[in-house]
């Protein structure tokens, strides 16, 4: 797969995309109601129904339009932690009572389980990856650190070619890589590329 670049500041690569068009079937056409029964049925709010897309917009604190996290990686890395977890609980149950020939004690039973719980919250740090972008700018953690940086040293977000996640281009021919936003998660992603790209566009253009 070819370099993806979706939005870039100085608008040298391709456009924003526009979301297909999409056409709705022609509203069967009913007889006129008369007097109060028209009046109030036309005082009544139509409902609007939005499409249940991913990712939705962060509702934290309102300082962020954009929050994305891995969908896959997050369920996997659930139930590896979990396995885990279980297999060291389920051996430290039963180790004093195999027949291996050694003397285990119940401190050595309860090391064990503790040792299963502590590896299991160590692949739960897996999970921490999370892209924020807003008008201040974007905040990316990936599973050590978390950095934020403004628009004015953002060129653009690209995912280039057999990467497993996708990077945000800095000034200086700098780039860091965005673990949240992960190929496997396909329209998820692409959905995430599109609004990244839509605000990169709004918020570069106010500084």
């Amino acid at each position: 797969m070819p370099v993806v670049r979706i939005w870039k500041r100085d608008g040298s690569d391709e456009p924003p995309r526009k979301p297909a068009a999409t056409t709705e079937a022609p509203a069967a056409r009913e007889r006129p109601r008369a007097g109060a029964e028209q009046r109030a049925e036309s005082e009544e709010p139509m409902a609007e129904t939005e499409p249940d897309v991913a990712p939705k917009p962060a509702t934290g604190d309102g300082e962020w339009d954009l929050e994305v996290r891995p969908h896959r990686a997050i369920v996997t890395v659930r139930i590896v932690a979990a396995v885990l977890a279980a297999i060291f609980i389920f051996g430290g149950i039963v180790l004093r009572h195999g027949s291996t020939g050694v003397n285990f004690r119940v401190s050595d039973q309860i090391g064990l389980m503790v040792f299963g719980l502590l590896l299991a919250g160590g692949v739960l740090t897996l999970t921490r990856p999370r892209v924020r972008v807003g008008k201040r700018g974007v905040r990316v953690r990936n599973i050590v650190g978390d950095s934020e940086f403004q628009w004015k040293d953002i060129r653009g977000i690209s995912f280039p070619d057999k990467k497993s996640w996708a990077r945000l281009e800095l000034v200086h021919d700098e780039y860091v890589p965005m673990m949240a936003i992960r190929s496997n998660d396909k329209m998820r992603a692409a959905e995430a590329m599109d609004r990244f790209r839509e605000l990169g566009a709004k918020y570069s253009a106010q500084n």
